[in-house]
């Protein structure tokens, strides 16, 4: 047999073999049936990219609640940067949830006005970016619970703000040896938190024990002179 009659037999078998189950169908349910599992196996490759693509929706939308939730170390947040590499949307939607998370826990830690108030106006700005840009990447409920974090914040950091200000300046006073010095810082941190009581949305209750505290320490320093 020559090259070319046997590569011919080859494609004709080749043939037979995926032209045979058609055959086979059409014998055993003829064509409307041949069209109708045709459908029937489009609709299950269609289902199963809809659950996975839901799958994978869902598992964004835990991704991104744990970012809101958690302060990511370098790695960390180099590692959750790198899974939606190839998906640009999503990656600078958890990357500006990481700074969200950085500034609300600088700001309601930090003991120096410029930096907490800067860290404020930043968990602002990238929640006005995030609520404008990225709201569509996620669910209602999801951008409900990054609202309700933001709003928590801004009634939190009402009253650290104050408070930090003022126990940088009490701790400033207990490093000092003389009581004029010392009675100096008391007077600027009970500035910092008479400032705060005219803060409508301050914790009025938590910054009057606070104020109770610096006079009795103030009344202290005046007994000891």
């Amino acid at each position: 047999m020559k090259k070319s009659e046997a590569d011919a037999l080859g494609y004709l078998i080749v043939i037979g073999i995926v032209v045979y189950p058609f055959v086979w169908l059409y014998e055993k349910i003829g064509w409307i049936g041949i069209i109708a599992l045709g459908f029937a196996v489009l609709g299950a490759i269609v289902l199963m990219k809809f659950r996975n693509s839901q799958r994978e929706y869902e598992e964004f939308n835990r991704l991104v609640l744990y970012s809101l939730h958690n302060r990511a170390t370098p790695q960390e947040a180099r590692k959750l940067n790198s899974l939606y590499k190839d998906n640009y949307p999503r990656a600078m939607l958890i990357r500006r949830l990481q700074i969200l998370r950085d500034s609300i826990e600088i700001s309601l830690s930090s003991k120096k006005r410029e930096t907490a108030e800067s860290r404020m106006d930043e968990v602002l700005s990238s929640y006005a970016e995030i609520k404008s840009k990225y709201a569509d990447l996620i669910t209602s409920e999801t951008m409900s619970e990054i609202a309700r974090v933001v709003e928590e914040h801004e009634r939190k950091f009402s009253t650290s703000l104050y408070t930090n200000i003022a126990n940088a300046h009490l701790e400033k006073a207990g490093k000092l040896k003389t009581i004029k010095s010392k009675s100096k810082y008391a007077e600027l941190a009970m500035e910092a938190i008479l400032e705060g009581l005219k803060n409508p949305k301050s914790d009025k209750s938590f910054l009057e024990k606070m104020q109770a505290e610096i006079e009795r320490y103030t009344q202290s320093l005046e007994t000891t002179s």
